[in-house]
């Protein structure tokens, strides 16, 4: 049975919205509310993991919300081969803009000079993004009604999965399990999750219209997390701290975890 939240938002798989205005809204530049909790803070954990070496491999998959590419920027130097997957055809349609340096495209600058900030600006912003350019290898559409909603063909088996906020649009618990089950299936033995989630969210802005997004508190989602067969190895938490009325959670979480074997 749905919640009186999923019946009176509006849903990210279900409705038109702009593609644009959802990364603009609550990603994309310094002056968005809360940008250093949804934006700065997995630039540095990512950035400490990154520099830590413990993220292994050469092959990833994204599963993010909307177009963002904020979250391989810290991460490109060790992933060479990116396959980006997405839900929507308009959030797909938006991605191709930026990776193709179109000028209707939304601008990354802030993530990219505070990633290059991060690392002791050893190279230029432009250098990093056109370095996650020549990384993507696919963007590929989410069949959220097939089997397989990851085809095979498209994306290979990859050593880590990065998954940012978007599995918080699913409806349920038992959507979200089902899309963290199905994404982890492109990964090889013992691969490694990185997750971000909101934690206590109920909805974001997207425009004037308000979005579903489903709510958890720590324990369901490291719950969640474990139940798909992953190994919990680090976990860390922010603090929002600045309120606003775009969206309502109360804490940004990162999981880093590793596939078990048997899985």
């Amino acid at each position: 049975m749905m919640s009186s939240d999923t019946q009176q938002y509006k849903h990210y798989h279900d409705e038109a919205f702009e593609a644009k205005d959802l990364v603009e809204t609550h990603f994309s530049h310094g002056q968005v509310p809360g940008i250093e909790q949804c934006v700065g803070f997995p630039l540095g954990v990512l950035h400490k993991w990154a520099s830590k070496g413990v993220l292994k491999g050469s092959k990833l998959l994204d599963l993010s919300v909307g177009s963002s590419v904020f979250q391989l920027f810290p991460v490109v130097d060790i992933y060479k081969e990116i396959y980006m997957v997405e839900f929507t055809e308009s959030n797909i349609d938006h991605l191709k803009l930026w990776l193709d340096k179109d000028e209707k495209a939304t601008d990354w600058t802030f993530a990219a000079k505070r990633a290059c900030q991060l690392e002791g600006n050893r190279q230029d912003w432009k250098v990093k993004e056109d370095q996650v350019r020549q990384a993507v290898q696919q963007v590929v559409k989410w069949e959220n009604h097939h089997t397989t909603p990851i085809d095979p063909k498209l994306v290979p088996e990859v050593d880590c999965l990065l998954v940012m906020y978007i599995l918080s649009v699913c409806k349920t618990k038992e959507e979200f399990k089902s899309c963290l089950k199905n994404a982890a299936s492109r990964l090889k033995v013992e691969g490694q999750l990185v997750l971000f989630s909101p934690i206590n969210m109920s909805y974001y802005k997207v425009g004037q219209q308000k979005f579903f997004a489903l709510t958890m508190d720590e324990k369901t989602l490291q719950e969640l997390v474990m139940s798909v067969g992953f190994i919990i190895e680090e976990y860390d938490l922010m603090k929002n701290a600045e309120k606003s009325d775009i969206l309502d959670y109360s804490h940004v979480c990162c999981i880093r975890a590793r596939l078990a074997p048997e899985a």
